[in-house]
């Protein structure tokens, strides 16, 4: 069955024929009248094993990444599209959004999880990640990966799928020890461990677990159940994943990329994968890193930050043979900085970025609510553009479709996708809660 979706993805507007699973199907024949919520699932399903962009964040980067537990002042968060892990200043995992497969720890029955809940069953945490929407991830104080949702990728870890393809609660990941970082992308995850070395598990997908295999786009990889340490790379201080991709912050500042790289994403001028750690040239005395989706980034010693895969640039949209407008942001081929006002960020995610003065500029698209300014579903907008109703704001993160950012009050706002069973969409940001007697700092 066919479902007709018309939208943008990215910064390119599609009309797009879906064939859904049996749940997408459910929501299709349900139509627009029907459970949005539903359709806009369905809709992801599917374009999560295309090439729609996912949004994992290891939510403080190089601040997360040791052995001390959250400091009180610091509030964590990953998100999908449809559902968000915060870490509290006091070291609680707290969830909400659309509870399938049990992502928010809470009973699989319960459809959404409308406001941020504790998760039970977990230890203070350090950080939180999320592979997809039907994944979640947790590191705990006590140096163990705790993970729970679907399990259709090996993400659960052990010698192979087994018998449980669902864990609604969380459950640490059996030879993983000692971690003091995590990061999650599409069907799979890493951990860093406190001697400098990465282990990753899951799919091998467009040379995504560095095992020297670099399977085509769209083709299968090979399933890899048990964490193994990536071969060649050590010294590491932070790890951060994209879509497809991975990026490591050597104790020397230098920053090596491997995976996927059709958006450039790597960063070594072209979009050839790469199966292994490579080193990105450009780089050097980097002190911090991010990437989700298709984009990547590196925080530099004096607080400047560079970027490239699909982010603004200075370059011209794109166009057919025709005049048509191909794609609005060319993707960056090698780190540079943002062009325009975007230069001033101090917190960058996909889509966003926090500027000195407290201010929020988003781009991309408006499809589903995710510039923050109340526009149209049409707008687009590549360069950035202010989230007016935003002040004093220190962190952003992003995740599918859904932005968050944190207010040096401790307030957390959410725009996008509401994950709630009415299928809203907040258009503007919409506090989400307020830390009380939290004051986060600036990264």
């Amino acid at each position: 069955m066919l479902c007709r979706v018309q939208g943008a993805i990215g910064t390119r507007k599609e009309r797009l024929e879906i064939p859904f699973s049996d749940h997408g199907r459910r929501s299709c024949q349900k139509g627009i009248a029907g459970n949005a919520a539903e359709l806009l699932a369905g809709f992801l399903e599917h374009t999560s094993r295309m090439r729609m962009m996912f949004i994992v964040f290891l939510a403080s980067a190089a601040a997360l990444q040791f052995s001390a537990p959250a400091a009180a002042e610091e509030v964590r968060v990953a998100t999908s599209s449809l559902h968000t892990l915060v870490v509290a200043p006091d070291g609680r995992v707290l969830c909400q959004g659309r509870n399938q497969h049990g992502v928010c720890g809470v009973d699989p029955a319960t459809a959404f999880v409308d406001v941020l809940t504790p998760v039970p069953g977990i230890p203070r945490a350090r950080a939180v990640a999320v592979a997809d929407i039907w994944t979640s991830m947790v590191l705990g104080d006590d140096g163990k990966v705790y993970v729970w949702g679907w399990n259709d990728f090996g993400l659960f870890g052990g010698t192979n799928r087994g018998p449980t393809h669902m864990l609604p609660r969380p459950t640490a990941v059996a030879t993983l020890e000692r971690i003091i970082g995590i990061a999650a992308f599409v069907h799979g995850g890493a951990a860093l461990r406190d001697d400098g070395t990465v282990w990753m598990w899951g799919e091998d997908s467009e040379g995504l677990l560095a095992t020297g295999t670099l399977s085509k786009s769209g083709q299968s990889g090979l399933l890899q159940y048990t964490p193994r340490q990536v071969v060649g790379l050590d010294g590491v201080t932070q790890i951060a994943g994209g879509w497809k991709h991975m990026l490591a912050l050597r104790s020397d500042g230098t920053v090596w990329a491997w995976g996927a790289n059709k958006d450039s994403q790597l960063g070594l001028g072209d979009t050839a994968g790469r199966p292994r750690p490579t080193m990105v040239p450009s780089l050097a005395g980097i002190t911090r890193i991010h990437a989700d989706g298709n984009t990547s980034a590196a925080l530099q010693a004096d607080g400047s930050w560079l970027l490239w895969g699909n982010v603004p640039s200075t370059q011209k949209p794109t166009r057919d043979a025709f005049g048509g407008v191909l794609s609005d942001m060319p993707p960056v081929l090698v780190p540079a900085p943002l062009p325009g006002s975007l230069r001033d960020a101090t917190d960058v995610a996909a889509g966003a970025a926090v500027l000195r003065d407290g201010s929020v500029r988003t781009w991309g698209s408006n499809s589903f609510g995710t510039l923050g300014t109340g526009g149209s579903v049409d707008a687009v907008a590549p360069r950035g553009v202010l989230v007016k109703s935003l002040s004093g704001i220190v962190r952003v993160w992003a995740g599918g479709h859904r932005v968050l950012a944190l207010k040096s009050d401790g307030t957390l706002y959410l725009w996008g996708p509401a994950g709630t069973a009415d299928g809203r969409v907040h258009r503007v940001p919409t506090v989400m809660t307020t830390f009380a007697g939290s004051v986060p700092r600036k990264p």
